[in-house]
């Protein structure tokens, strides 16, 4: 795991291409937001959270939220009856309006998709796999509109730009604000459709290097 690390960190570090806007505003003049616990005391969120962004598609954007030890996490997909539960966000959110388009930052194929209908959980969501300079890595897509799984198929191809989703509305994203958790995976185990992208405190570090952040690949860092 540690070479994959190492190779994607070149590779993205040698990237002269400057990635697609993967929601169009990204690249321009945009919140960031913290949702742990010293971020919501603050009250740096722009609006109620989890309610509705009262914004249209192409207002500010507001994103952030990796590495954030978060107690937002309290539905059983988080908690367990017994155990340590997941409160550690390794995916960056952007959040905009329901329907804002999904673009894809670079070329792959379409690795899996699937509903994940649970409460809290991401809704609909797709998994691209991309193959680059000897390198394989997936990124992932969640709360997305359901009509962002129709037509889709196993292998399709995706170039960069190209829109691959629509961001869904609370009632089928899993129940929260309208926005898009995007996830970078070093290694997709044997996960199809889905990916876990809060994790335990105690093994924080060993997930840091399986989902690095998406900062850099996004065109944020």
């Amino acid at each position: 795991m540690s070479d994959v690390f190492d190779r994607y960190h070149t590779w993205l570090a040698a990237r002269t291409e400057r990635p697609a806007e993967v929601i169009r505003g990204l690249h321009g003049d945009c919140d960031r937001v913290r949702l742990d616990a010293e971020g919501l005391a603050a009250k740096n969120w722009p609006v109620n959270f989890p309610a509705d962004l009262p914004v249209q598609k192409g207002d500010r954007l507001a994103w952030g939220g990796y590495d954030e030890d978060r107690a937002i996490y309290d539905s059983p997909v988080f908690v367990p009856e017994s155990g340590e539960p997941r409160t550690i966000h390794l995916g960056i959110d952007i959040f905009a309006a329901a329907g804002s388009e999904v673009l894809a930052p670079l070329a792959g194929r379409v690795h899996s998709f699937q509903d994940n209908a649970n409460v809290k959980d991401y809704g609909p969501t797709i998994l691209l796999e991309h193959a680059v300079d000897g390198l394989t890595f997936w990124t992932l897509y969640g709360h997305l509109s359901r009509e962002s799984l129709d037509g889709l198929s196993i292998g399709q191809p995706v170039e960069t730009g190209d829109r691959i989703a629509w961001l869904g509305a609370a009632d089928v994203n899993g129940g929260w604000t309208p926005h898009l958790h995007f996830q970078v995976i070093l290694d997709i185990l044997d996960k199809s459709g889905d990916y876990p992208g809060v994790f335990k405190r105690s093994e924080r570090d060993q997930w840091k290097r399986i989902c690095p952040d998406p900062a850099g690949l996004l065109g944020l860092a």
